[in-house]
């Protein structure tokens, strides 16, 4: 017997190192503090864990860029930890969230020395934790006396990169596209689960992609191209300065389907120059 429980919509934005990534950055920096010092979680706790193309394992804060103002004097303390590596994603995971994320979160994150850790990375030989601060020499001083660092600190190397921009941030450790969306998928499929959700049903699912206002045509393109590939096309509007393309499909909600689709549509969308919003279903109860 199907049961519709409750409704769940989640956000699930796809980002590059491109135009995608500029306006994401751009709508963070509009959200931005006016005080200088960078203070602990003062906002949405957004951390996310993947791997990278390159094989590196990074938990990062998807949300520093909405708490601290991106002004001159601000530098990316980067220190390297050698032969402190790891190539098992589930160990790479819980030493990175476990261990590595509250050691570092109270030692930067620190009205004192002004500063906010934003990322750890691990590979097959060494680890990596990325800082951006306003004090160099106060932090330095944290750095040397901490416990976590004495434990592993000897052969540990630090660096200071001016980083005003944070190119660092958006280029190393921000994930793509793909990886964005991939946990967002983690996300939300946990958050169906938590709600009683079957995965192994078959689920109605829309998805929402964005097209700029004159690209009309193109969205229409893509709403007609999504039909010979078996998906309903829900609607094609213009609405808040964009045109609204929502598409939706049966599949179940597990992990490895759910992403198989998204991954389909997010192609399918980057063809016809949309951006691939978000998706949305109903909880599925027996």
């Amino acid at each position: 017997m199907k049961r519709f429980i409750s409704s769940i919509a989640i956000m699930a934005t796809v980002l590059s190192v491109s135009a995608q990534n500029q306006l994401f950055f751009k709508h963070m920096f509009e959200n931005q503090t006016s005080d200088e010092s960078i203070v602990g979680h003062g906002y949405r706790d957004d951390w996310g864990f993947y791997k990278s193309d390159d094989g590196r394992f990074i938990l990062v804060d998807m949300a520093i860029l909405s708490a601290v103002e991106p002004t001159a004097g601000i530098i990316c303390c980067n220190m390297t930890f050698n032969g402190e590596g790891c190539n098992n994603e589930e160990e790479a995971k819980k030493k990175l969230e476990s261990k590595v994320k509250p050691a570092i979160e109270s030692l930067a994150n620190d009205k004192s020395n002004k500063s906010a850790y934003v990322a750890a990375t691990l590979d097959s030989s060494k680890l990596e934790i990325f800082v951006y601060t306003y004090n160099t020499n106060e932090l330095k001083k944290e750095i040397e006396k901490s416990k976590f660092v004495g434990k592993i600190g000897k052969n540990m190397s630090i660096s200071f990169n001016n980083d005003q921009n944070w190119e660092i941030y958006q280029q190393k450790l921000f994930p793509d596209q793909w990886n964005y969306q991939k946990i967002q998928n983690q996300r939300i499929t946990e958050d169906l689960q938590v709600k009683g959700d079957v995965d192994s049903k078959l689920h109605i699912v829309s998805h929402l992609i964005s097209f700029p206002l004159d690209k009309k045509a193109d969205a229409d393109k893509f709403a007609a191209k999504a039909k010979t590939w078996k998906y309903y096309v829900d609607e094609v509007v213009e609405e808040e300065g964009v045109v609204k393309a929502t598409i939706s499909k049966k599949s179940k909600t597990d992990l490895e389907t759910i992403t198989t689709v998204t991954m389909e549509v997010m192609n399918l969308a980057k063809e016809f120059g949309g951006e691939y919003v978000e998706w949305s279903t109903r909880v599925m109860k027996d």
